[in-house]
């Protein structure tokens, strides 16, 4: 059987749920009035966490649909118990990375707590706790990471060259695909739904020494407005690419969006994160994907201006300074990763001229 076509791997749809589900749900997120009471804990979710925590719902629903005796009219948090906790995590261990894992029983712990507020759901956190200590990443982040300047530095150097000798096909699509690295790299408060979703005159605004980017708190993670300044040394690229090659892209059609697909259309979310993973993956090897970009810039803070650490919260838009410690942390152990390996080279190269000869009188094999 195709893992696609196993009950166990399905995500039930809202409107497949039961009704005592759904009731829940809809009610968690009812707009209300916080004077009256009305208002349902999950009022708050911008649509992409509810989309997430949905969809981790759905999963928890058809997996226990498909190991049985399952009974729809049962109020939805009854089924949530340790032991069925349990046996989830263990069909999903053999499904899905560690990192996944997580992600589900966290989603799964969030629809508990606003399907039942005043229930004690802090053994379900202590789960999702664990599972954070412990998930792997399966990608190998560490090995993809480069430097945020080696990546602008590309950047520059790529669209210097589509400009001074243009590929046979393509050029304005590999124009377009580099500027959004370099953007993201710069500016990397941004998320893959912000930079796809970039509009002219509503997020890109043009300034008199440049362009500045502007972001309404409903449309941040951390439901912040947001504003930054492009970069000086991407100000001519934009220009040329706002005068040359989106015209040539749009080829007579009509749109606001600032990213445009070879066939006139505005690019989607999927479509700006295959691009920058094609380019990034020819240009270093391996393939940085967008959030990585954010990895990828709070790192080199943390690895050569230690001090200054603070600075990647707000870059990075983080709430939690607990995130950022993260990051500081991993850059320590690359950092000393990197010791390592140029200590033990150094070693080599000491003891090289050095080559063990047996005696006469000893067997070489021993």
């Amino acid at each position: 059987m195709h893992p696609s076509q196993d009950p166990k791997r399905r995500r039930l749809k809202l409107k497949d749920w039961p009704e005592g589900d759904r009731a829940a749900w809809e009610a968690a997120l009812v707009p209300g009035d916080l004077l009256d009471g009305t208002m349902g804990p999950a009022h708050h979710w911008c649509e992409a966490t509810r989309d997430l925590r949905r969809k981790a719902y759905g999963r928890w629903l058809a997996s226990r649909i498909a190991a049985g005796a399952f009974e729809p009219k049962a109020d939805p948090t009854s089924r949530i118990t340790q032991d069925s906790v349990s046996a989830y995590i263990l069909e999903l261990d053999e499904q899905v990375a560690s990192q996944t894992v997580r992600g589900y029983i966290a989603g799964l712990h969030s629809v508990a707590m606003v399907f039942a507020p005043e229930a004690d759901w802090r053994w379900l956190r202590r789960v999702v706790c664990k599972l954070e200590a412990t998930a792997r990443d399966s990608k190998d982040k560490h090995s993809r990471m480069r430097p945020a300047p080696e990546i602008l530095a590309w950047t520059l150097a790529r669209l210097q060259q589509i400009e001074r000798d243009p590929p046979l096909r393509f050029a304005a699509t590999h124009y377009r695909d580099a500027l959004m690295i370099g953007l993201l790299i710069s500016c990397p408060t941004m998320r893959l739904k912000n930079l796809a979703g970039i509009a002219l005159d509503q997020h890109l605004v043009k300034r008199s020494n440049g362009w500045e980017l502007q972001f309404p708190s409903e449309e941040m993670k951390a439901r912040k407005p947001v504003g930054m300044r492009v970069p000086e040394v991407l100000n001519y690229y934009l220009a040329r690419y706002l005068d040359h090659y989106r015209p040539a892209l749009l080829d007579g059609a009509d749109s606001d969006r600032l990213w445009i697909t070879q066939y006139g259309d505005a690019m989607t979310e999927k479509m700006v994160f295959s691009r920058i993973s094609i380019a990034t993956e020819h240009a270093f090897g391996k393939p940085i994907n967008p959030h990585l970009f954010r990895d990828c810039a709070v790192t080199f803070v943390a690895l050569n201006d230690p001090k200054h650490i603070g600075i990647a919260a707000p870059i990075l838009g983080h709430t939690d300074p607990r995130t950022t410690e993260r990051h500081y942390i991993q850059a320590q152990q690359i950092a000393a990763g990197t010791k390592l390996q140029a200590s033990l080279r150094s070693l080599r190269k000491q003891t090289a001229p050095f080559q063990y000869r047996p005696t006469a009188n000893e067997d070489p094999d021993t």
